[in-house]
């Protein structure tokens, strides 16, 4: 992981993300920008450590850890002075960190969606049963074919994110239900850095009702 000068960052707080930026940094610490959600503006007292993510510009998406050192002004711009950032992983292209969950999405098949314009409560529903950067396993009531193009709505907390998925594997559950595994297609780097912020939400606050 290699941080830089005006790298823009995500910082991890209270199931929310914080956007911020790199504004200087040594062998010793970091200085960043006071992250911002919506207008508000992160407080974060000294000692306390703090979650990240980095998407670098070759596509690589870092997670990790920092600790508060200190509050900063310069010429009345306030910033915060963090340690050298620690407990990195990398989350590789072809495993992208997987998070399970129960949740109800909806989705069309794209040769219908191409037909005629539907509303969305026209749309089939189907249980959201994993989700990472790269895909997602639902399960349906009815059979989507291998191969097959879907579009979904995936939807967590004030986020939805439209996505378009590839069937890739079919199988049938006893109770006549399918379980299919879905690869992304088609995603842009902004939607794909959307469902890895969800991802990453999803498990921070799996683990605190641990």
């Amino acid at each position: 992981m290699e941080l830089t000068i005006n790298s823009k960052i995500d910082v991890l707080w209270e199931e929310n993300i914080y956007k911020a930026t790199i504004q200087d940094i040594d062998n010793m610490e970091i200085l960043i920008s006071i992250p911002v959600r919506d207008g508000i503006y992160l407080t974060l007292n000294k000692d306390i450590e703090i979650e990240q993510i980095f998407y670098d510009e070759k596509g690589n998406v870092f997670n990790y850890k920092t600790k508060v050192i200190d509050r900063y002004t310069e010429k009345g711009i306030p910033f915060y002075k963090l340690t050298k950032p620690y407990d990195i992983k990398k989350v590789q292209r072809r495993d992208y960190v997987r998070v399970s969950l129960i949740q109800i999405i909806n989705y069309i098949k794209e040769s219908d969606f191409k037909k005629e314009i539907k509303r969305e409560e026209e749309y089939e529903n189907a249980l959201l049963l994993d989700l990472s950067g790269g895909g997602m396993k639902v399960k349906t009531k009815e059979k989507l074919e291998k191969d097959e193009f879907i579009i979904a709505n995936l939807k967590y907390e004030d986020e939805k994110i439209v996505i378009k998925g590839k069937i890739i594997r079919v199988e049938k559950t006893e109770d006549k239900r399918f379980i299919c595994g879905i690869t992304f297609v088609d995603i842009n780097n902004s939607t794909r850095e959307k469902i890895i912020r969800t991802v990453f939400k999803i498990m921070r606050k799996q683990r605190e009702l641990v």
